[in-house]
């Protein structure tokens, strides 16, 4: 550990001391020889690890590169440090065979970042950025007479395959991203000719490598690995002979087959997938046959959700497939619904019940815009299980069973009215309790926003809007959900009838009003802004928003809105986050600034100019802004790029990464749901063209206002109302 300690210390004195550190050539030579004489116990490992980071510290720097130039260096410190360190270790050996799982994450996850293997490959992407052709060269000696060894025995000679296919990616991998793999090789190393010669054999039969099923791993990471640089012909050869390996007895082999699967799912070309539905449609049935027989084998629940690399490649085959998936959805359904009744007996893996979900939605979506029919059988099927999770109060399943909900739910629109099971369920769902774990809100709310959208008019008729109003009090009080409780507010005012929405429009008002003046927050009056021109925005031009809400207002107190305008709503108008959102605050205000109410009423019309310059610059403000989503996410938990805009479009699903769609333990939003987006002005795709628009029967009125205005403003909006 002291020897390993003073490796890291030289390390950073040869990065940032180089100058005042004259015993660096003596420090090389010192760690050099102790590299070549240290043992392969597995105690030495952080010593070799740090020993040779160092020496790739400094052969990196074009100042040091004199201390490796001879040839006979080079050929040295790949014969006796490189190649005995990038032999599979005893360890890893019995692990792959003992711990399948543990293998696999150690590799992909980057907790192998220490041992020998990975600090090997490192030295040699050192050693190619100054010496590209010589290391390749000498390297490349080394692997050949590996691979001849194998060809000589190849049942006792399996480790020296594994570490040529190990060399042969070190040397030919000269940068990578997780997303793509190798993103740029070695021009020396021809990693086709590799591939046809030394990799294909170990994936063309199943039952090769009996023997030594790692070097089938070997042969799978070869291909997910360079799976940018290989022809696309190869990679379509390729997937049939991943696919029969996923049924393969060892679980590492069939882990790595299903990461590579789902890899090459994503992988686009300009702009467009590399690998289409049609080339992988006759490969669809196969695929989820082997991975439910493989998940089908575990004895526990907990066992069972251990590998969600396998349920993440269920659910990319289910978007990658499309509608295509109709014909398999019956069979697909049945499998999904039986693991999610075993692993909600005991929720052991948030990832693995993550992409369990998002196969169910995919599946949902995918199957019933192919067959709309088929919505019954998802009902009957997952319905059961889902009052199972409810009833034993499981908490993890909680939120994505709500969104599960609220997308069968969706496919009942053009009904008409709520089905009859549906109405049945909402009372349970507005339910205090279920609104005090934080994690089953956002899912309620979008539970809710579809009840409105599917029958936000039987709702009304039927006296049950009330209690979701109940629920909007109680989630603007909080500084933490008011951004629910408006996205809920905004549901309700778009899909109930304008004579419901005048009863109730004043005391929800009140209600935010009352929390303006007790608690403002800069996302609370963002969302308020935003409600307020949504309303604005009803009936378009001929005012019926404006008198709608200007009548509320003043039933309230007479000029209240005057002193709200100017005191709060002109200061946060400028924050309203999202393209839509922008447009109807633009418009929303536009029409409120040019309506007769506005004009006719001096406490109103005084302002016309500050409001006219305040819409003149949201328009003028090019930049590109965060979405509604990231805004309201950032002022709650600081991190803006928590949680992006929900996946709405089938495109966007072409190389979805769930990481980046806001995955928390606690609550994590399906992206393949989609949020219910809600446009007020939906016949507006332009918000400048918009505003223009609405302000042209009005310019006389403003005329006077304008001529106030900045000259570039004043060209701005002239130039817009024409």
């Amino acid at each position: 550990e002291v020897k390993a300690s003073i490796c890291e210390i030289i390390e950073l004195y040869a990065q940032r001391y180089e100058e005042d550190f004259a015993q660096l050539p003596q420090f090389v030579e010192t760690v050099w020889n102790m590299l070549t004489t240290v043992g392969a116990a597995h105690k030495y490992d952080a010593l070799v690890g740090r020993g040779m980071a160092f020496l790739r510290t400094v052969v990196r720097n074009p100042r040091q590169k004199h201390l490796f130039a001879a040839s006979e260096s080079l050929r040295l410190i790949c014969e006796r440090i490189i190649i005995p360190n990038t032999v599979l270790p005893t360890a890893d050996e019995e692990l792959f065979e003992d711990d399948p799982m543990q293998f696999v994450r150690r590799d992909l996850e980057g907790s192998d970042a220490g041992s020998r293997r990975a600090a090997a490959a490192d030295l040699v992407r050192g050693l190619l950025d100054q010496f590209s052709a010589e290391t390749t060269q000498v390297m490349s000696t080394y692997i050949q007479k590996s691979l001849e060894q194998y060809a000589a025995d190849p049942a006792g000679n399996w480790r020296q395959k594994d570490v040529a296919m190990f060399m042969a990616t070190s040397v030919a991998v000269m940068a990578s991203v997780g997303s793509l793999g190798a993103t740029r090789v070695n021009e020396l190393v021809n990693i086709v000719d590799f591939f046809g010669s030394h990799v294909v054999q170990h994936l063309s039969a199943l039952n090769s490598d009996r023997d030594a099923p790692i070097l089938k791993v070997d042969a799978i990471k070869y291909v997910t690995t360079f799976r940018s640089q290989l022809p696309r012909e190869l990679l379509v050869q390729a997937l049939p002979l991943l696919t029969s390996h996923l049924a393969h007895p060892n679980a590492v082999v069939a882990t790595y087959a299903a990461i590579a699967i789902e890899r090459l799912l994503v992988l686009k070309q300009q702009g467009a997938l590399l690998i289409g539905p049609a080339d992988i449609q006759p490969h669809v049935e196969p695929m989820l046959t082997h991975i439910f027989a493989t998940l089908g084998r575990a004895d526990s629940p907990q066992k069972l959700a251990e590998n969600d690399y396998l349920m993440k490649t269920v659910m990319r085959v289910f978007l990658a497939s499309r509608t295509n998936i109709l014909p398999l959805a019956p069979a697909a359904l049945a499998q999904l619904a039986r693991i999610l009744g075993e692993v909600s007996k005991n929720p052991s893996n948030p990832r693995f019940s993550h992409f369990m979900f998002e196969a169910l939605a995919a599946l949902a979506r995918f199957s019933c815009a192919a067959d709309a029919g088929a919505i019954g059988q998802f009902e009957a099927t997952l319905f059961p299980i889902f009052q199972e999770i409810l009833q034993q109060d499981v908490a993890e399943f909680m939120p994505y069973v709500f969104q599960i909900l609220a997308q069968l739910l969706s496919v009942h629109q053009h009904a008409g009215r709520l089905p009859d099971a549906y109405v049945a369920l909402l009372p349970p769902l507005l339910q205090p309790t279920l609104w005090t774990a934080q994690g089953n809100i956002p899912a309620l709310v979008r539970l809710l926003q579809s009840y409105l959208q599917i029958g936000g008019a039987q709702l009304a008729s039927e006296g049950q809007l009330q209690p979701v109003l109940g629920v909007f009090q109680r989630l603007v009080a909080s500084r933490a959900n008011d951004h629910h409780g408006f996205n809920l507010l905004l549901a309700i005012t778009h899909y109930v009838p304008l004579a419901t929405l005048k009863e109730y429009l004043r005391p929800v008002l009140v209600l935010c009003l009352n929390r303006l003046q007790s608690s403002r927050t800069a996302k609370f009056a963002r969302n308020f802004v935003h409600y307020i021109a949504s309303v604005l925005c009803i009936g378009g031009a001929t005012g019926a928003g404006v008198d709608l809400f200007v009548d509320a207002m003043d039933g309230i107190q007479p000029d209240l809105f005057a002193n709200m305008l100017h005191n709060v709503l002109l200061e946060a108008l400028p924050t309203v986050a999202g393209r839509v959102e922008r447009k109807t605050a633009v418009v929303g205000f536009g029409l409120l600034v040019a309506s007769p109410r506005f004009q006719g009423n001096p406490a109103y019309a005084t302002q016309t100019a500050a409001l006219l310059q305040q819409l003149a610059a949201m328009l003028m403000d090019t930049a590109v802004k965060e979405t509604k989503s990231q805004a309201d996410r950032q002022t709650v938990d600081g991190s803006a790029a928590a949680v992006v805009a929900a996946v709405a479009t089938d495109e966007d699903l072409d190389s979805l990464e769930i990481e980046d769609t806001g995955y928390q333990a606690s609550f994590a939003r399906l992206a393949t749901l989609g949020e219910v987006k809600i446009d007020p002005c939906p016949q507006i795709t332009d918000a400048a063209a918009g505003l223009g628009q609405v302000l042209k029967p009005a310019q006389a009125a403003i005329a006077s206002a304008a001529q106030q205005l900045p000259d570039e403003v004043k060209q701005f909006i002239s130039t817009i109302v024409r």
